[in-house]
């Protein structure tokens, strides 16, 4: 089976890292319509420039920051880490690698909570239509176990 994985699958694998635990999470797109409708500018307390600037210059700019926000949601999870732990949802970052695939980047108090970045690798997908964006966080630490 190995020879059927693509090379960055096979990355994956080959570095040991075992999974610890996923997160998901389901968004209504429409939440993020009428926070835009109102004027409401929540966005800046949940998005960084750079995820902001991302999905404004796309189509379905409400849809993007919904899968965006699942995906961050997702993250807290799969950490088992809450907000009330002091950190903030712009701590999570969403990225997009060169591929296009999301990946999460941490900040801050985040970044202290989660441990070494070296050591960790968050597996990220997303997804929307009109209505609804998901996401699926699996955090896999390098040389541990779940059991």
């Amino acid at each position: 089976m190995r020879g059927r994985l693509s090379a960055s699958a096979r990355r994956v694998f080959d570095e040991e890292l075992v999974a610890q635990s996923v997160g998901t999470d389901i968004v209504e797109v429409a939440r993020f319509e009428r926070a835009a409708e109102a004027g409401a500018d929540v966005r800046d307390d949940l998005f960084s420039k750079r995820e902001l600037a991302e999905c404004r210059s796309r189509r379905h700019e409400n849809a993007r920051l919904a899968a965006c926000f699942a995906v961050k949601e997702a993250a807290l999870k799969a950490a088992g880490i809450g907000l009330t732990e002091g950190t903030r949802f712009r701590e999570i970052e969403v990225v997009n690698q060169a591929s296009g695939a999301p990946q999460v980047r941490l900040h801050g108090r985040m970044r202290e909570l989660v441990g070494d970045a070296s050591q960790v690798r968050w597996l990220v997908a997303s997804a929307f239509t009109d209505r609804l964006a998901c996401a699926v966080v699996i955090l896999r630490r390098k040389g541990t176990s779940s059991q």
